[in-house]
């Protein structure tokens, strides 16, 4: 063997120099493999139902994108608490966390009509989500035989994910993640702001299609009445218009409610930290006051007018 040929001896901050770039190489492998699974189960599924309007590619990158930003802000604020690796862990859980979207169609009688809508898992869903980022990671911890993700970084998506688990409050008047506490993790709390972040970070732009997204999603009965081509009733388009109303006037309570917890959900954090990430939720009013002048426009829509302003086709 020639001295060309023998073992490099790699000093240990190189080492740690390599592993921290396979890691960032494997976490990127990560989030392209997450929207492969998203693009293949809820927009290309032979079944037209299980293709979702809103749990799709563009809400997960959307969440990958908001996170990256929080996580900034925060490593920015708290430089010794979160490092370049966080962020990288961060996005992981953002494109995994909605990877799962089981769901059952939920009837309901609604006076002479029975309303349709779909279910989806809630608890279920997150949990089944992590265990496949964690398969991810273990995945490659094998590949490598090397713990390029550690215990510890399995047990914080983990716990990311599962801060994500949507409620409603009655009293808010908004949806709330009851898993999000005050003690949560740094990356749990970005992951949860960033869920549900778009009409304090982007604004009316992105706020509003994602809401009328989210309505044809849930309300299976009128999506299957307008893809079978069914003549309707004009006492049934009254009752679809309705609903299709009363979900529009509720987005701007949805956005005045998440401004409203906002101080609250970000207790936990440095000063700075909390100082800095209201400055980024800076939109809430626009969307709010862009939902309010929506909801008086569709007023006076018609059916056919109301459908195609909120995304259907109907022929």
């Amino acid at each position: 063997m020639s001295k060309f040929d023998k073992p490099k001896i790699i000093p240990p901050q190189e080492k740690i120099l390599e592993k921290e770039k396979q890691f960032e190489q494997y976490v990127q492998k990560g989030i392209e493999l997450s929207l492969e699974k998203i693009k293949k189960r809820f927009e290309n599924d032979s079944e037209e139902e299980n293709n979702l309007e809103f749990h799709n590619t563009a809400h997960t990158e959307g969440v990958v994108r908001r996170i990256e930003l929080i996580m900034k802000v925060l490593q920015e604020s708290n430089p010794e608490i979160v490092q370049k690796r966080d962020v990288n862990l961060a996005k992981l859980a953002a494109s995994f966390h909605d990877v799962v979207q089981k769901w059952e169609a939920a009837q309901t009688k609604d006076g002479e009509f029975t309303k349709t809508v779909r279910r989806r898992f809630i608890g279920a869903n997150e949990t089944a989500s992590s265990q496949e980022v964690v398969e991810f990671m273990e995945e490659v911890n094998k590949e490598k035989s090397l713990e390029i993700f550690s215990i510890e970084d399995k047990q914080r998506l983990i716990e990311a994910i599962d801060a994500t688990v949507p409620g409603f409050s009655v009293e808010k008047g908004t949806v709330i993640q009851p898993n999000m506490k005050e003690s949560s993790g740094i990356i749990a709390k970005a992951l949860a702001l960033a869920d549900i972040g778009t009409a304090g970070m982007e604004g009316s732009e992105a706020f509003l299609p994602e809401g009328d997204a989210l309505f044809r999603e849930e309300n299976l009965d009128i999506a299957q009445a307008l893809r079978e081509n069914h003549e309707l009733s004009e006492t049934q388009k009254e009752y679809f218009r309705k609903r299709m109303l009363l979900w529009t006037k509720f987005q701007a309570n949805f956005a005045l409610g998440r401004k409203n917890l906002l101080e609250t959900e970000l207790l936990g954090l440095s000063e700075n930290a909390q100082i800095k990430l209201k400055e980024l939720f800076n939109k809430f009013d626009s969307s709010i006051e862009a939902s309010r002048e929506r909801a008086l426009r569709r007023e006076n829509m018609s059916f056919e007018e109301l459908l195609s302003d909120m995304g259907y086709v109907y022929k």
